[in-house]
């Protein structure tokens, strides 16, 4: 049943966990946050990845997770693995078209917060070190793929980029942070100043 895979020795069979693809409405939690942040993430492809963003994300209280759909890994056991159980208990939800989702958003009043790696930081003036942006209102946190970062289409619909500013002088080869590690710094960042946070 494993296929030689490491198992414990327990065995459980179980349907897949996939990603919900339809708009539910705003749960009484979302309602309860008048300063509700979402998690969108945008091509992040390695499953242990995902699987700690999952489980960071649920931790520090994101109201929901969005993930592209056609660049960015699947649910799998992999990443349901690193979650240490989170996708079995806060939605994942799917998105085929993320521009369409965030301009549905910034109708509705939302900020859109992109991020952005120490050397475009560095040399962009209107990049905000994570720790001086304080939210304000209901906000979407865009966070890029392992590659790549974030895509410049979404870059565009962004209100404002911030980055985390490293502690010491930068080893030229060593130039950004895991994204799974960055997610973590960042939301912990950002919901630190919504009101009832420590």
């Amino acid at each position: 049943m494993c296929d030689g895979k490491v198992h414990q020795g327990l065995c459980l069979q179980a349907s897949c966990l996939g990603f919900i693809k339809e708009e539910r409405p705003i749960t009484s939690l979302e309602v309860k946050n008048q300063r509700p942040l979402w998690l969108v993430l945008d091509g992040v492809q390695d499953p242990m990845n995902l699987g700690a963003i999952l489980r960071s994300a649920y931790y520090l209280g994101v109201d929901r997770i969005v993930s592209s759909i056609n660049n960015s890994c699947p649910l799998t056991p992999t990443v349901s693995k690193a979650s240490a159980g989170v996708m079995e208990v806060m939605d994942v939800f799917g998105c085929s078209n993320l521009k369409r989702m965030i301009k549905v958003k910034v109708e509705e009043g939302w900020q859109v917060v992109g991020t952005v790696g120490l050397e475009e930081g560095s040399s962009q003036s209107n990049v905000l070190s994570c720790s001086d942006f304080k939210m304000s209102r209901p906000t979407l946190l865009l966070m890029g793929g392992e590659g790549d970062g974030l895509s410049s289409e979404l870059r565009q619909l962004c209100d404002v980029l911030i980055t985390i500013p490293p502690r010491r002088h930068m080893h030229p080869g060593v130039e950004s942070l895991n994204v799974s590690v960055a997610t973590g710094i960042l939301l912990h960042s950002l919901l630190s100043t919504r009101k009832g946070n420590c």
